[in-house]
């Protein structure tokens, strides 16, 4: 008496009925994984067998394209004999350049020059504002002033006072009171 192997007998997915089967099911439009659960398998088993076996694989390809050429056919059917408007335009979409939607574009850029150019339009403001700044430093008769500097009319270190008023009172406001920090929600009770 033969001893029996333990576990499930391995099946092979080979022969000419099942080849038969997956070709259609395939044409079904059923995935690799729902052919597998119809013939009692694992997607992994199918996987592997038709890794194994040519064949097996030659019938999963065949049942697809034997499905989409039968839908493909009837698409054609209904748009040329039905009139069907919704299927013509599908058609065309999918099967000519002409009227897809989708259209291919190709853009080569050179991203070390665009990075360069906008460097340099961020910085020619800052560029532009000292440039300004020494003009009008020049027009007044001062050369070489420090950026710090430049708020000040008189001689450099001296702090900027424009807002005294021919008075004398500082601070800008005609009434003599100090002006208000903006920063100061108090309103000034602090």
């Amino acid at each position: 008496m033969e001893k029996k192997q333990p576990g499930r007998k391995k099946k092979m997915l080979n022969d000419s009925e099942t080849l038969d089967k997956i070709v259609a099911l395939g044409s079904q439009g059923l995935t690799s994984g729902q052919i597998a659960r119809c013939l009692g398998v694992s997607w992994s088993t199918i996987d592997r067998r038709r890794k194994e076996f040519g064949e097996i694989e030659e019938a999963i390809k065949k049942g697809e394209a034997l499905g989409i050429s039968r839908v493909a056919n009837a698409l054609y059917e209904s748009a040329t004999i039905d009139k069907n408007v919704t299927a013509q335009i599908f058609y065309l979409k999918n099967r000519s350049e002409n009227w897809a939607d989708r259209q291919e574009v190709v853009a080569n850029f050179d991203l070390a020059n665009l990075l360069s150019q906008a460097h340099g339009r961020i910085l020619a403001p800052a560029s532009d504002a000292l440039e300004l700044h020494s003009s009008i430093d020049s027009a007044r008769g001062r050369t070489n002033v420090h950026p710090d500097e430049r708020t000040s009319q008189n001689a450099p270190g001296e702090a900027r006072d424009d807002l005294d008023d021919p008075d004398g009172r500082t601070g800008g406001r005609a009434d003599g009171r100090a002006d208000e920090d903006p920063d100061d929600l108090t309103g000034g009770r602090a």
